[in-house]
């Protein structure tokens, strides 16, 4: 069974919905370079609300993979942003650094990967506070995969393959607990087919995102966009009588 300690706020959450506007676009996947995320990314840069938004992309979880970063910030550029990357696992920051790059950010991005790697580089460095700062002063948060899970309480994670060890297995890696449900990303490929089986028993709903489509955490309610009108978000629980899955709309 997942437990969790609920995210801890020096306000109520009830104070902070009448005050910010909150944003967060969870992805589920999808091949950014083969723009198969192209309305979601677009909704993304028009959330901010402003005309030049201040983009700030965080590869943690590739490890600060160049490519990738080059076709983040090239598309974000081409859809009006003025992009910046906080590189964090080849090179040395500082906290002020850190700070000072995801407060000036109006929409930040997370990438994809190896979750469990990237959640332990950012408890190093102070990110995990300040994204949660981020959050709480009505920034736009958005990822994909990896970035995706880490808004949720816990995520169906596939780092051990990724870390190439031997019998891997998928596991929960704990997020951030902005969104307070479980979470599955990529829940329409092959290797999340166990997901179903893997959550049972648990007391916690879950959100299962399939690719190209993204679930949109807005002051405290929830709603899906997608890049295909072909995929799904889905909702769910565990009861007596077993699993109960629901589409989102």
């Amino acid at each position: 069974m997942y437990k969790y300690k609920k995210l801890k706020t020096s306000t109520k959450e009830t104070d902070f919905k009448h005050r910010r506007k909150f944003i967060i676009i969870a992805i589920g996947g999808g091949e950014v370079a083969l723009n198969e995320t192209y309305e979601i990314d677009k909704f993304i840069v028009e959330s901010s609300k402003k005309e030049k938004p201040n983009f700030l992309f965080i590869p943690t979880a590739s490890k600060d993979a160049e490519a990738y970063v080059t076709i983040i910030n090239k598309l974000y550029g081409e859809l009006g942003c003025k992009t910046d990357t906080l590189y964090l696992s080849n090179t040395k920051v500082n906290a002020e650094e850190v700070n000072q790059k995801i407060e000036n950010a109006d929409i930040i991005y997370v990438g994809g990967g190896n979750t469990q790697y990237m959640m332990k580089v950012w408890q190093e460095y102070g990110v995990d506070k300040a994204l949660i700062r981020a959050y709480k002063s009505g920034k736009v948060l958005s990822g994909l995969s990896a970035g995706s899970i880490c808004w949720f309480i816990a995520g169906h994670s596939d780092s051990e393959f990724i870390e190439d060890i031997e019998n891997p297995k998928h596991k929960w890696v704990k997020g951030l607990g902005i969104i307070p449900y479980l979470h599955c990303p990529h829940y329409d490929e092959p290797d999340r087919v166990g997901f179903d089986e893997f959550y049972a028993g648990q007391l916690t709903d879950a959100i299962a995102i399939e690719n190209q489509v993204a679930v949109v955490w807005d002051n405290y309610e929830i709603h899906v966009i997608k890049s295909n009108p072909n995929k799904n978000a889905y909702k769910l629980s565990w009861s007596d009588t077993g699993l109960n899955k629901e589409v989102l709309f």
